[in-house]
């Protein structure tokens, strides 16, 4: 905080505490105008009661201090969290638009993309234009990159040695999308992955189209339909996205804990209520049984940043064991969705666990 800050907010707490003695001494009106870096702000006209009660015109007047001192803390907390000089400017922006970036599973791709955004930032953070100038090769990747400057909002403000109105911003960004393992064995239609315990057995009519390991505990199979039914609405033709996470979830250790009711009730009433605009709106959920796990399904509308995909839905399944978590992410057009659903579950309901 500068010198001269510093000093218009001491002037002001004894400006304000005067005028409070003041007023419970002569029982007149308060209205206190916070002064401070050419700003004005009405923080409170506090009237005390007629009826001569001091201990609540005490409680008013009290609650008018505070509002004038925590107006005044606001408009320096802003200050102070000003960057000190481009530099860090410039690394604080580039950390909060990472911070945000989301590279949806099924993308289909392998290995590591550097997209580059160029950005247009004006002197209070709010970011005038967004262009990609060196695309990743993929449209999928470039919408996830586009959306991670929708979700950052706004950026830090310009430090004092920015002068101009706006800045330039070249943003380069690495994505590693990971390797393509290849299961350890195959055979009538199966693919097992021993080393994390799963397996999975597809329609005839669906095929691999991709699969990703981007740690020792989780896989990502991608799925496409070798008739174009249900369509695709992916660029790749990718229809579900199928994963398995072999960290054993927290809290429950038995299946039937797991598949407990209030268990299940919970996660229903937790998708529900997640925020429609990052997650889509739920349209039906559906509650199965497979293999002795309960599972929850629930169709979604796209989210906020996906408007421009209004005729997309999403089927998601998920089937938590004690071994891991297994969930299926299918991808078509609201009219197929409906007719869709039950090669869906058929989807889901070829995963498993692999024999020892």
């Amino acid at each position: 905080m500068s010198a001269a800050m510093a000093g218009k907010a001491s002037d002001l707490a004894v400006r304000v505490a005067a005028r409070f003695k003041a007023v419970l001494q002569a029982g007149e009106d308060l209205v206190y105008v916070l002064q401070c870096a050419n700003l004005k702000i009405v923080t409170a006209v506090c009237r005390p009661p007629q009826n001569g009660k001091a201990n609540t015109m005490r409680w008013i007047l009290f609650g008018c201090l505070f509002l004038s001192v925590f107006g005044m803390a606001s408009i320096l907390r802003a200050e102070e969290k000003r960057p000190a000089t481009k530099t860090e400017w410039a690394s604080e922006v580039k950390k909060r638009l990472v911070e945000n970036l989301a590279v949806a599973v099924g993308s289909g791709l392998t290995g590591t993309r550097h997209p580059e955004l160029k950005l247009i930032v004006r002197r209070n953070g709010t970011i005038a234009k967004v262009t990609v100038i060196r695309s990743s090769g993929h449209k999928s990747i470039d919408e996830a990159v586009l959306r991670m400057v929708k979700r950052a909002g706004r950026l830090p403000l310009f430090s004092r040695d920015m002068k101009g109105k706006q800045e330039e911003v070249i943003l380069s960004i690495e994505i590693d999308l990971g390797e393509r393992p290849r299961p350890d064995t195959t055979s009538k239609g199966e693919r097992v992955y021993q080393a994390l315990g799963f397996r999975l057995e597809l329609p005839q009519t669906f095929e691999i189209s991709q699969t990703r390991r981007p740690n020792d505990t989780e896989i990502y199979i991608d799925v496409r339909s070798r008739t174009n039914e249900p369509s695709s609405t992916d660029a790749n033709g990718t229809v579900c996205t199928v994963g398995f996470d072999a960290r054993y979830p927290e809290g429950a250790v038995t299946q039937s804990q797991l598949n407990a009711d209030d268990v299940i009730v919970k996660k229903i009433t937790a998708a529900a209520g997640r925020d429609p605009s990052l997650f889509g709106k739920v349209e039906s959920t559906i509650v199965f049984d497979h293999d002795g796990v309960r599972g929850i399904a629930t169709i979604t509308t796209p989210a906020l940043f996906d408007r421009h995909m209004s005729d997309r839905r999403q089927y998601q399944a998920t089937m938590v064991r004690p071994q891991g978590t297994v969930t299926v992410s299918c991808w078509t057009t609201a009219k197929a969705m409906p007719h869709a659903i039950a090669m869906f579950q058929k989807i889901a309901e070829g995963t498993g666990l692999a024999k020892p």
